[in-house]
């Protein structure tokens, strides 16, 4: 029987005995699925699914762009592209945190901030000292759209670019007018973060920060303290830690970044807990992928990584880097990584047989517009994705809501089959594969 008709057959049996379904309870995928990112592989566990000479390839292009900034001599993004935010909200109505428009001039003082004129006005090496939001303007004011519609209001700020990670090298091309603001590249994505949360890096620092053996987290939300027991940071899978290797005499030590009260980096020696990290590249093999992915399953969705929790592509870009292998920050430029197949024009079991038949567990991106997941395996012929998402769009009245999944979780491509009030899955939309590298 098929999930059409298992749905169907479910739907029945809730009209015909006048039940109600319950708004609160978990998609069904949710309590059917077990949430192990190991039991729909079906590889050899301990088989690289990438050589180690493909896989070191990808880890040195990996490392070029992540101290790339270092390198930089000039921001990469003209004037249009650095302050598009200002084009793109300057004539939407915008929500505040109150749920009341905000007033228009509230963009005009964002503009006067961004101090356009300027720009650049800046061109120094930083790196991020704790994890740090990038902003799209420079304010921790958050930004929404009608919260009175489904998939917009909260969580959806929309001045939130991406979480930066402790850590992260960056390039800094731009002050605000409040000196506040620091308007930074990275290999990744580029916005404003709090001047306060990045230092800044001279040549001393630098090389002290590239050892050129790192270290990778194996599990989330990882606490780092300095040698005297002082919190430095959360480190999250996807943080890059560079690693002085244990001579004789001397044990291993780990290299964190800290601010000294002039701004300037400071290379401090740190401690994480024991069996929190691998060395980079983690080894390509199905055990390997399985432990990270399990680290990061039941972690609440986050819109562009806000609470330090992540959405889709900053999942499937988090769990890659700790492979050594570099993703783009955006699902729309993820995708565009590796061998793609297209699934446009094809009915919903169409595109099922096709991924079934293409895709590789751990190694294939599955896309619709607006969402990115990671193809894990198969259960009952039916393709298995883990994904960070927000949730399943449904059928309110005349117009649309969201059965909210609201985390990190293993599903099908078709979560919320079972709701009477389903208006669409995610399958009715997925237009393309690919698989990396």
């Amino acid at each position: 029987m098929t999930r059409h008709a298992i749905a169907l057959v479910l739907t029945l049996l809730l009209f015909a005995g006048c039940a109600a379904q319950d708004p609160n309870a978990p998609v069904l995928d949710l309590i059917e699925l077990e949430q192990n990112a190991g039991a729909y592989h079906g590889l050899p566990v301990n088989s690289p699914l990438i050589s180690a000479e493909a896989q070191q390839q990808a880890f040195d292009d990996f490392l070029k762009k992540h101290f790339g900034p270092w390198e930089q001599i000039e921001p990469k993004h003209p004037a249009d592209e650095a302050f598009w935010g200002l084009a793109v909200y300057g004539h939407k109505n915008l929500y505040g945190e109150n749920t009341l428009l905000r007033d228009p001039r509230w963009i005009l003082n964002m503009t006067e901030a961004s101090r356009i004129e300027a720009y650049p006005s800046m061109g120094r090496r930083a790196i991020a000292v704790t994890n740090t939001n990038m902003r799209v303007l420079p304010t921790n004011q958050p930004v929404f759209y009608n919260f009175k519609r489904a998939g917009e209001g909260f969580p959806f700020d929309y001045m939130q670019n991406s979480l930066i990670l402790a850590g992260t090298p960056l390039y800094a091309a731009h002050v605000s007018a409040d000196g506040a603001w620091i308007l930074v590249e990275s290999r990744f994505a580029f916005g404003w973060v709090p001047a306060r949360e990045i230092a800044w890096v001279d040549d001393t620092f630098a090389t002290a920060y590239q050892t050129g053996t790192y270290k990778t987290l194996t599990a989330d939300s990882v606490p780092v303290t300095d040698k005297d027991g002082n919190h430095c940071f959360i480190a999250h899978i996807g943080t890059l830690i560079p690693v002085i290797p244990a001579t004789q005499g001397q044990p291993e030590s780990f290299i964190v970044p800290t601010r000294d009260r002039h701004g300037n980096a400071i290379a401090v020696h740190a401690t994480l807990p024991q069996g929190t990290t691998k060395t980079a590249p983690i080894s390509t093999t199905p055990a390997n992928f399985t432990k990270l992915a399990n680290a990061m399953l039941g972690m609440q969705y986050g819109w562009g990584g806000l609470y330090e929790n992540r959405d889709c592509s900053a999942t499937t870009m988090d769990l890659m880097a700790a492979f050594g292998i570099f993703l783009p920050r955006n699902s729309s430029q993820q995708i565009k990584f590796g061998t793609q197949t297209p699934l446009e024009g094809l009915d919903p079991d169409e595109k099922k047989e096709l991924i079934l038949k293409t895709a590789v567990p751990f190694m294939t991106l599955v896309r619709k517009p607006g969402h990115i997941m990671l193809y894990i395996g198969s259960h009952d012929d039916e393709p298995i994705v883990l994904h960070s998402v927000w949730g399943v769009k449904t059928k309110v009245g005349d117009g649309y809501g969201r059965k909210i999944i609201g985390t990190t979780a293993i599903t099908t491509l078709e979560p919320g089959l079972e709701l009477d009030n389903l208006a669409t899955t995610l399958l009715d939309s997925v237009s393309r594969i690919s698989t990396l590298p």
